[in-house]
């Protein structure tokens, strides 16, 4: 029998195959077993597709079945929005996500929909007993229009959208806000907020004292917007009424010039001063220079570690205010009421209240900030010290939830509107949920450091790859 000799040469390239056979069985069961494994990972600097832990707490506590449908055809999934539902679905064995394609289910979706109302793919119905509720794709998402109205996607709220329907099917809570009518105030659709604030789980309903005599007993807050005339003796003795059987209250203000001294009484009962006059910003960092650095308009310092404005640091939404009025709190004051200051201007800014004084700069008759803008009023419990009982947010520069000129509406003035009204109503969990931001900041580097990433990416990468192959080359010839 011939007795087999095998050289070097080929015993190295048996060896090389059966190692690579090898890898490439590893490899393929490797994703075999994967692929049976339901693990995600979210590899998005932001954590887009995540969600936060007051979704998982809300989540955790649900008792109900609940049904998620993803309107559309079978591989046409919009995959931001399928991304996060799944980590619904996966995340309680109490909800269950399907996607049907909307030709193919109009009855099932009628079910759902007002007559006539027509549902775009790849919106969502959210489902679970008697309630439900319908969230139109574009809703998912923050979209800013240009002058020329054209549309710029900004950043995601799908987990906004889904984790407020969730609360709202699980429990068919949806807290009632009455909008005071009566002063020439802002109504909410002044303000382009209505759709925004119906999104937010808020029921509306519009409210005049003078002919209801009282704040309707379902109220969850009562919300006044700019009032350019003082309320009646009547109606601010029904607020207090309303506020001392533990009601909520959102009052913004502007400077109209009028008499106001029955809501400042109001105000003044709950240790809040408001000062007529207007803020000047002198703190370049915080001024627009497309707005001429106008002093009267500035972006003011959020509160450290607060509910309401916790997701705008977050999320680095910068609020801005136009001619805002100051707010402080009284001298003598009620120890179980507890004042936070939200907004306030810096140390550089001041107060003036001298309406003839035209000067660009601080004068002898200036107050120095800083001056606070917006703050919240909380009562609490003489024995235990804990919040319990009437809230309040006052907020002096009622017109920067409007459009501003030049800008149009500051999305974070919106949330933090939403997040004001959301503490008020005692609905913790849907504040700290911010809209997720698509927005890429564009790269930069100074002239050194771009020099030493051309030198890696030009010279030693090429040069590295050059000697690795010249070392196997010599190697291999000489085997």
């Amino acid at each position: 029998m011939m007795k087999l000799k095998l050289n070097f040469k080929a015993r190295h390239a048996g060896m090389a195959a059966l190692m690579n056979i090898a890898v490439l069985g590893g490899l393929i069961l490797f994703n075999l077993l994967f692929q049976n494994i339901p693990a995600q990972w979210d590899m998005t600097k932001r954590k887009l597709f995540s969600l936060t832990d007051q979704t998982s707490t809300l989540i955790g506590g649900l008792e109900k079945e609940v049904q998620i449908y993803l309107l559309a055809k079978p591989g046409q999934e919009p995959k931001d929005i399928k991304e996060v539902l799944d980590r619904y679905a996966g995340a309680s064995s109490k909800i269950n996500l399907d996607v049907i394609d909307p030709d193919r289910n109009p009855a099932l979706i009628s079910n759902y929909t007002e007559e006539g109302q027509t549902v775009s793919p790849g919106s969502v119905i959210v489902a679970s007993g008697a309630y439900s509720r319908v969230i139109n794709r574009m809703d998912m998402y923050s979209i800013s229009y240009s002058q020329q109205g054209q549309p710029q996607i900004l950043g995601m709220t799908v987990e906004q959208r889904i984790t407020s329907a969730l609360s709202y099917v699980s429990t068919g809570k949806e807290p009632k806000i009455y909008v005071m009518e009566g002063h020439n105030e802002f109504t909410l659709t002044d303000l382009n907020l209505q759709d925004v604030v119906s999104k937010a789980n808020f029921s509306i309903e519009t409210l005049n004292l003078l002919k209801e005599g009282s704040i309707p007993s379902d109220a969850e807050l009562v919300v006044i917007l700019s009032p350019k005339r003082d309320i009646t003796i009547n109606e601010s003795k029904a607020l207090a009424s309303y506020l001392e059987q533990g009601g909520a209250l959102f009052v913004s203000l502007d400077l109209t010039g009028a008499d106001m001294r029955n809501m400042d009484s109001l105000l003044e009962r709950y240790n809040i001063i408001i000062t007529p006059g207007f803020v000047m910003e002198k703190d370049t960092n915080r001024l627009l220079p497309g707005m001429g650095n106008n002093p009267l308009f500035f972006s003011p310092r959020l509160a450290v570690e607060n509910p309401i404005t916790d997701s705008l640091k977050e999320n680095s939404l910068d609020t801005f205010v136009f001619t805002s009025m100051a707010l402080r709190e009284t001298e003598i004051r009620k120890r179980n009421l507890k004042f936070t200051p939200l907004l306030s201007s810096s140390e550089s800014s001041w107060l003036r209240t001298d309406l003839n004084n035209t000067s660009e700069f601080r004068t002898a008759d200036d107050t120095a900030g800083p001056v606070t803008i917006a703050a919240s009023l909380a009562e609490t419990n003489r024995d235990t010290g804990k919040e319990d009982g009437a809230r309040i947010i006052v907020f002096a520069s009622g017109k920067s939830l409007s459009t501003l000129p030049g800008l149009g509406q500051i999305k974070a003035n919106i949330e933090f509107f939403i997040n004001s009204l959301n503490w008020l109503s005692e609905q913790e969990e849907s504040i700290n949920i911010p809209s997720k931001s698509l927005f890429r900041l564009p790269l930069q580097m100074n002239a050194l450091q771009a020099w030493i990433y051309a030198a890696i990416c030009v010279l030693l990468i090429p040069l590295a790859i050059i000697i690795t192959a010249s070392v196997i080359l010599f190697r291999r010839k000489n085997l």
